[in-house]
């Protein structure tokens, strides 16, 4: 009786636990889904001054290929496709030119 209901609480947990994961994993790709529309492409001769600037000092052996105007925490920020030879990164900007974040790869 005793392993009956410690099979029973057991599954019970396994069922509660697989839920909570399953709505974090929902609500992950709802956000990331709600960001990309947001995304708007944009002229890399668009991007701000401050942002160019950075990318001129910065980046200088790669090429601005795309540039995306996109809004988080309530500010706009911009994605900046770059390349060079065989690499390719993305690089994110706030409105200064301070870059947030940078990650391999295509946008």
């Amino acid at each position: 009786m005793r392993k009956l209901s410690f099979l029973a609480a057991f599954a019970v947990m396994s069922l509660a636990s697989t839920t909570t994961f399953a709505q974090e994993v929902e609500e992950t790709i709802i956000e990331a889904v709600a960001q990309q529309e947001d995304k708007v492409e944009i002229e890399v001769s668009e991007l701000p001054e401050t942002v160019t600037a950075t990318l001129s000092a910065d980046f200088a052996d790669y090429s601005a290929d795309k540039a995306f105007k996109t809004m988080q925490d309530e500010k706009e920020v911009y994605w900046v496709a770059l390349s060079k030879e065989d690499a390719n990164i993305k690089v994110l900007f706030d409105s200064e030119g301070k870059v947030i974040e940078q990650k391999d790869g295509d946008l």
